[in-house]
């Protein structure tokens, strides 16, 4: 079980599985909030000029979640269909008629989400050290092991909650968190 707050961290000895489970539920917490309240506003692009709008953010993490796994078990993705729409290199459409549901992308991340975490939470912390499958070139000192590759997760995710809090001021929304 981890620790409710950072001050029981410094009771006890800390192993790297307790700080992944921790930055990746975290991230989870503060990165649904927005794509929830982004439901009514899901193809508002953050700038006037560009930006990954919260539709196309929704989906990237989605197909993201199934590049994840694939590299640490090997299992092929069950999106690579959506790579095209929210892929590296995809542009945010601006009217999104091709994109799946919001609705059906969030309940997949969702499910995604809650099987990554049942999965860590299964993990030793040997298993972290299992070295990862099909990292692309040059990536290997962010993706070369169990554990980098869910260090780099909740990093992703940290990294689109900023475009998504972009989008919500776009929309003229106040802050979620003061």
């Amino acid at each position: 079980m981890l620790p409710v707050n950072l001050i029981e961290f410094e009771r006890e000895i800390v192993q790297s599985k307790d700080l992944l489970l921790l930055a990746n539920q975290q991230c989870a917490g503060l990165v649904f909030p927005l794509l929830d309240d982004l439901r009514t506003a899901p193809l508002l692009s953050p700038s006037p000029t560009s930006g990954n709008h919260a539709h196309w953010v929704l989906g990237h993490l989605v197909l993201s979640e199934d590049g994840f796994r694939s590299m640490m078990d090997g299992t092929s993705g069950k999106c690579e269909t959506m790579r095209p729409l929210f892929g590296g290199g995809s542009k945010p459409s601006p009217r999104g008629d091709e994109y799946p549901s919001y609705d059906d992308l969030l309940g997949q991340l969702k499910s995604r989400h809650a099987e990554t975490i049942a999965w860590l939470e299964s993990m030793t912390e040997s298993d972290l050290d299992n070295t990862s499958k099909g990292v692309p070139p040059g990536f290997e000192a962010f993706f070369g092991t169990w554990r980098q590759v869910l260090l780099m997760r909740a990093m992703h995710w940290m990294n689109h909650r900023g475009q998504l809090a972009d989008c919500r001021n776009a929309a003229g929304r106040p802050p979620l968190m003061a």
